[in-house]
């Protein structure tokens, strides 16, 4: 198994709402947020179709009811860039939802497993 000890490389601990207080989790959050904004509206022309219906189901899903998005995308960056687009509150991390990710990219050190762990990331495998 590639995995060292009950969690140490998952850190299935730090993807818990609660983990802190929830502020690492809003930091994350509120800097890739502030990222993806920049990305998506100077270095971008973004066009959203249905923008409305999304942003409307994304802040009005009760709690524990998954909203299941698909995409086709090119690159890693892809992902958290086209939630930057006008409108969408991809700051707040009470609207966020769980994604998959490649575990041998973003899960192949500690450091970048809290990060991505933090940022509500599951890895694939």
């Amino acid at each position: 198994s590639r995995r060292r000890g009950s969690g140490m490389r998952k850190m299935e601990w730090a993807g818990r709402p609660n983990h802190i207080g929830g502020i690492p989790r809003r930091i994350v959050f509120m800097a890739v947020g502030a990222f993806a904004k920049a990305v998506a509206s100077l270095f971008n022309s973004t066009s959203v179709q249905n923008a409305d219906t999304l942003i409307r189901l994304v802040r009005s899903r009760p709690p524990g009811i998954p909203l299941i998005t698909v995409s086709n995308h090119m690159s890693t960056l892809d992902d958290p860039v086209m939630w930057g687009f006008k409108g969408f509150p991809s700051m707040d991390a009470k609207l966020a939802r769980w994604v998959l990710a490649a575990e041998d990219i973003c899960f192949k050190n500690a450091l970048l497993s809290y990060f991505f762990r933090l940022g509500m990331e599951s890895d694939a495998d």
